[in-house]
């Protein structure tokens, strides 16, 4: 529903994902600096309304990327949430969109976003690739104990750290 402020895309068990072949170094410290409302559980920013979300949640919100270079959308994404659930058809639409391959990642969940909608797919620094089922108890893509897997070239790049 489209509030003055943007759209308000709730909904359980979705997840909402956007890449970025941007490095992360290039992007202004200022598109991630939140203001908070609703006793400080809402946040907007730039990227925020540059896709025209109303707000977001920051404990739904998850980044992940590389400092240099290119990484795998399933290494990046699935790092993040560690679910099988919506990585098929997430790579799907990321090779659709030719984005096997990402610096960073950007995973909102429990929000189905829609471009129709907002009629925002991009911006400068970021494409928004789909909105995906998401099941917390599905199986895990990684083991979590997994050292080999594990990628120390990758950085967690939340912003609400």
């Amino acid at each position: 529903m489209k509030k003055a402020d943007g759209y308000d895309f709730s909904k359980k068990y979705k997840v909402s994902v956007w890449a970025s072949q941007v490095p992360y170094a290039d992007v202004p410290d200022a598109y991630f600096e939140e203001t908070f409302s609703k006793k400080n559980t809402r946040a907007v920013n730039q990227w925020s309304r540059n896709f025209n979300l109303q707000y977001f949640k920051p404990e739904y919100l998850e980044t992940n990327g590389t400092q240099e270079g290119l990484v795998s959308i399933e290494v990046a994404a699935g790092e993040c949430s560690f679910s099988t659930s919506y990585i098929q058809p997430l790579l799907s639409k990321a090779r659709k969109k030719k984005l096997g391959e990402v610096s960073w990642v950007v995973l909102l969940f429990e929000l189905e976003y829609s471009a129709k909608i907002s009629g925002v797919e991009k911006d400068p620094y970021l494409t928004f690739l789909g909105a995906f089922d998401y099941d917390e108890e599905a199986d895990n893509l990684y083991d979590v104990e997994d050292p080999d897997v594990y990628d120390e070239d990758l950085i967690d790049t939340r912003v609400d750290q």
